[in-house]
């Protein structure tokens, strides 16, 4: 089991596990004089964890999508069959005498490239000679793959700051991965991801070539990659994946215009962009020590031009310590004035929303019958306490209903009812969470909620509907259980909330302010380092 847990919590620290080939030439940090920066062959084989994978892999699409620079083949290449390129090609190739360098043709529109191609066929035919029974076999091949070279890298726009990549998912044939090797030798990045197995890789010299393989479990289940995209789309909406706070390194780059002269992200500069919320799976001592902390000082914390991506606590924390006092100073500790909103739960949803009325039902008029809403009649309507929010955190929220409607968080799935009353309920959220929101700077300090549940209550589906909800727009939701009731376990999947047992099981404990620790800002004595690892006298 620890095997395991350190296995994944490797993998969180990883945030990007197709980043290398995407990793800036400045930082490969494998410059040499005479090549200058050298590119990568690298080839993920298997997969570690399927949920990271297709969520990867829904990233590396978007990543793709972006790029003029990039080929991505989904399956295997179709023969060629232009066959103005065709002749062109045999017409140029007829005069082939052992080295294709030589030969007065254009296989791409860069004079440079087109030069690094021609080598690298040449390279390629030399090292792979023994592959070819005769010359007429060696020049059908030569013909196939300059076709493939013009039909599809020619149309690339080609940056010399950044190499040109293609990417291949999927079993691959030997003349595909002939191609992908004169490709590779002319500069190019390769990727090539295959989750059933090795494929023609085990068959040639992967240490002569300088390949990088990256082995895990194989899979015998053929999955697509659009159907990998598809899913890894729901995994990226449901906020399923998850960062592991131990050890996590912060890797990432900031647009000057978004710093000041100290170095630090201004204020405000991030509300442009979507939000997308990353759970992080955490010990107890670590939410006490990350919680005062600004989202950018958190581990997952990250941004692109469209996206940042908001590291944050969904907890629930069942029995209490030994010591009530302590247990008292940790609920104290958690209430931040200004950014926290902090809940005792008696069954009744008044703290946190308005309760629903019949006419709530007006609001099925809003929802189509795939669960998607109409936001533009919903904000036009105006009556409601999110309608004191500035229009892009209404279209915000109404996109986050709209993923927790449609993700599959819900145990027992969600009827029409329970969108109605769930929609109701984050439109109608009481106005402490309206101010938090309001407040709410991505990079900073991240809004709060504490609910602390005394007696053996419940939640309603619809006050999960509004935590998720929360959740996404990148609030830390702490949910105490002194008793340990099971309040939202049978309601929405495991995998969405951390959940933690401290030392007993506490029934009908009520809840009382520590005065000793009530200090804002008062640090504990215990350093961060001792929390995490323990007192060397422990070890």
């Amino acid at each position: 089991m620890a095997d395991y847990k350190e296995d994944k919590m490797e993998l969180g620290n990883k945030s990007n596990i197709f980043g290398k080939i995407f990793s800036s030439q400045s930082d490969r940090g494998n410059y040499t004089s005479a090549k200058g920066y050298e590119n990568y062959f690298i080839s993920y084989i298997g997969i570690d964890n399927e949920d990271i994978y297709n969520s990867e892999i829904y990233n590396l699409n978007r990543e793709i999508k972006k790029r003029k620079n990039i080929c991505l083949f989904k399956n295997n290449i179709l023969n060629p069959d232009d066959f103005d390129i065709i002749s062109y090609l045999k017409n140029k190739a007829s005069k082939y005498n052992g080295s294709v360098f030589d030969l007065d043709i254009d296989l791409v529109r860069y004079e440079e490239i087109n030069n690094r191609i021609k080598r690298g066929f040449d390279i390629l035919l030399r090292e792979e000679d023994r592959s070819f029974n005769n010359d007429r076999v060696k020049f059908n091949f030569i013909i196939k793959v300059m076709s493939w070279i013009r039909i599809y890298i020619n149309p690339l726009v080609i940056n010399y700051d950044d190499a040109p990549k293609v990417v291949f998912y999927g079993d691959i044939k030997k003349h595909e991965l002939y191609f992908l090797l004169i490709l590779y030798f002319a500069g190019f990045d390769i990727l090539y991801i295959n989750p059933n197995g090795l494929s023609e890789i085990q068959n040639i010299d992967i240490k002569k070539f300088k390949i990088e393989v990256e082995n895990y479990q194989i899979t015998n289940e053929k999955i697509s990659f659009d159907e990998r995209i598809q899913k890894g789309e729901i995994i990226e909406k449901s906020s399923i994946k998850k960062a592991y706070t131990v050890g996590a390194q912060a890797s990432r780059k900031i647009s000057d215009e978004l710093l000041n002269d100290s170095g630090f992200i201004k204020p405000w500069q991030l509300q442009n962009r979507q939000i997308k919320s990353l759970l992080l799976s955490s010990t107890v001592d670590e939410v006490d020590i990350y919680w005062n902390e600004p989202l950018k000082l958190r581990p997952g914390f990250k941004f692109d031009d469209e996206i940042v991506t908001l590291p944050v606590f969904f907890t629930k924390i069942d029995g209490v310590y030994r010591d009530l006092d302590e247990y008292y100073s940790l609920l104290d500790k958690l209430q931040i004035k200004d950014f926290s909103y902090f809940v005792q739960y008696q069954d009744n949803v008044s703290p946190i929303s308005k309760p629903f009325i019949r006419e709530g039902y007006n609001l099925s008029f809003f929802i189509d019958h795939n669960g998607k809403l109409n936001k533009k009649s919903i904000i036009k309507e105006g009556n409601f306490s999110i309608s004191n929010l500035s229009l892009k955190w209404q279209e915000t929220i109404l996109d986050k209903v709209e993923e927790t409607i449609l993700s599959d968080m819900f145990i027992e799935g969600l009827t029409k009812d329970d969108i109605v009353k769930g929609l109701y309920t984050v439109l109608n959220m009481n106005q402490r969470l309206i101010y938090l929101i309001n407040s709410f700077d991505y990079a900073n300090v991240n809004p709060k909620l504490i609910i602390y549940i005394e007696q053996m209550r419940m939640f309603t589906k619809e006050i999960v509907f509004l935590l998720l909800v929360l959740s996404k727009i990148g609030f830390d939701i702490v949910i105490f259980t002194p008793g340990g009731v099971n309040c939202i376990e049978n309601i929405i999947n495991n995998q969405i909330v951390d959940i933690h047992r401290l030392d007993v099981i506490n029934y009908n404990l009520k809840y009382k302010s520590n005065k000793q620790t009530m200090n804002s800002g008062a640090k504990s004595s215990t350093s961060w380092f001792e929390k995490i690892f323990g007192k060397w006298s422990d070890l």
